[in-house]
Order: C-alpha cells, then structure tokens, then sequence
C-alpha cells in the first residue's frame, strides 16, 4: 500500500500536470478563434474564384496550360499537410490514415511533399519518399510562406516530373468535427459538361485575351486551394488540441479526486491504528497495575 507522502507527491504532479492542460486549452481556443475566422472567410472567395474559373475554362477551347495537361498517372505526389506538434488529439492520425489508404489503393509511384513533422516523420520510418519537406506556416499563413510550396508543385508538374499531384488536408467541418480529405490538385479539373454538351454560357467578356487571363488565373487558383487547406487544416488542429486538452484536464480532475479519496482514507485509517494502539496500551497497563 503506498504511503500518505507518496500519494501526495502523486497528487502535486497531477495538479501541476493539470494547469499545463488547462493553460494548454484556453491557448487553443484563443488561437481557434483566430484560425476558424481566418478558414470561413477563405472559403466564399475560393469558390467565387472556382466559379470565375470554370466560366473562364469553359470559353477556352482545348485548355493548353501545362497544369490543364492530362498524363497517363506513373508517378504521383501527394502534398500532405499535418501539424509540428502533438497533443492534439486524432487530428494527424485521421489524415494520416486517409493518405495510407489512398496510397495503398496505388499503382503508380508515390512520393510526399510534406508541410508539417508528424506527417514526414510518420512516413519517413515507414520508408515511403519524400522528396520535398516545407515548416509549417506561422498561425497568420502569409501567401509569401504558401508560395515557395506553389512554385515546387507547379513546376515539378510542368517538367513531368509528376503526373498528377493531390493534396491531403483535414477539412474544417466544426470545434467538434474535421474530416480528411485526399482532393487531386493538379491536372486542375474541367467544368462540367465534357466534349459532345452545349457549352456553358457566361455572362463575362474578357480582356485582353481569355487565353492571358486563363494563364494568370490558373497558379492563382492552385494557390487559394492550397491556401484555404492550410487555414482549414489549422484550424482542425486548434480544435483537436482544445478538445484534447480538455479531456486531459477534466481526467486530471477525476484524477485528483479519486487520489484524495484514498489519501483520506489511509490517513483515517493510520490514525486509527494509531488510536488502537494508544488504547490497547493503557488498557494493557491498567491489568499489570
């Protein structure tokens, strides 16, 4: 049985364990709150802009950007976004799942480019190549710290070096819900209604040239789609860390409190041991008397 001074070194170590998480949680919903603004916001001028893109796709004929070039997939990258740090729930083991399943349905050759050191070291000791390795970008997720990512992909993808790309995220559903997501980046997809279908009408006239503004629009895309992945997977793990540690902190709670139970309870019943003992020597006493 462990003795009062050993449960109460337990218990110090527990409370003091207990204002980490609980400093460890208000930081991340201060933080949450920056981040879920900073993914709504980002989410109506990306799908303004996908719809600015489709009008403009669908007035071009043929498509002869390079990042619209279809190639038979022999080599894959998958740009994977996880977080530097842990305590933050299942939030990298869910897209990390998500990425292991997708590559095992593969034929072609995979390779990662990855933002983030939990998902590079996770497939660095599963043996799987990374051929490019990004920081995670600052809470703010300035385009000057996306671009260098943007560059990489798109201009590996020009040379052929990659037949397609796809980009792994957590999507920001709510505090309570964030799903993975496995999206294919580049080629960047047509509108709808393929060869054979009246094409879309739009309402735009475009100037100078539907071409010119097609090759300005197209990086500027694949950059708010990487832009809002980021913002949502930040997001997704300042809500997985708040979630977590809370969990963390109401166990530490129950912790202490069952450890208190017991300490009371082995000091009660030392003291009455110790009242025993008193007693029985008195009354041992009075007979010798």
């Amino acid at each position: 049985m462990p003795s009062t001074r050993d449960i109460r070194r337990r218990i110090r170590g527990v409370k003091n364990i207990k204002q980490v998480t609980r400093a460890m949680n208000m930081i991340a919903a201060a933080r949450l709150r920056r981040a879920q603004v900073k993914a709504e916001s980002a989410r109506p001028y990306a799908e303004r802009l996908r719809e600015i893109f489709q009008d403009v796709l669908a007035s071009v004929s043929g498509g002869k950007h390079p990042l619209l070039a279809r190639r038979e997939p022999k080599r894959i990258a998958i740009v994977l976004i996880s977080s530097d740090r842990g305590l933050c729930g299942a939030f990298n083991a869910g897209i990390l799942r998500e990425v292991e399943q997708f590559v095992a349905k593969q034929t072609a050759e995979v390779t990662l480019i990855t933002i983030g050191k939990k998902g590079r070291d996770h497939f660095q000791r599963r043996g799987l190549g990374i051929t490019q390795h990004f920081a995670q970008p600052s809470r703010d997720v300035r385009l000057d710290e996306v671009n260098p990512v943007i560059r990489q992909v798109t201009s590996d993808y020009i040379s052929g070096k990659y037949d397609q790309v796809w980009l792994a995220f957590s999507q920001f559903i709510s505090v309570m819900k964030a799903v993975p997501a496995v999206i294919q980046l580049i080629p960047l997809e047509k509108p709808a209604g393929g060869q054979g279908q009246t094409p879309r009408t739009t309402a735009y006239q475009f100037e100078p040239d539907v071409e010119d503004l097609l090759n300005t629009l197209l990086p500027q895309y694949v950059e708010v789609l990487l832009y809002r992945a980021l913002v949502e997977s930040l997001a997704s793990e300042q809500a997985a860390r708040m979630i977590a540690m809370k969990a963390a902190t109401d166990s530490a709670s129950d912790m202490i409190h069952d450890l208190t139970r017991k300490y009371n309870r082995i000091r009660q019943t030392s003291i009455t041991t110790q009242i025993l003992e008193v007693v029985s020597g008195a009354e041992a006493l009075e007979q010798k008397d």
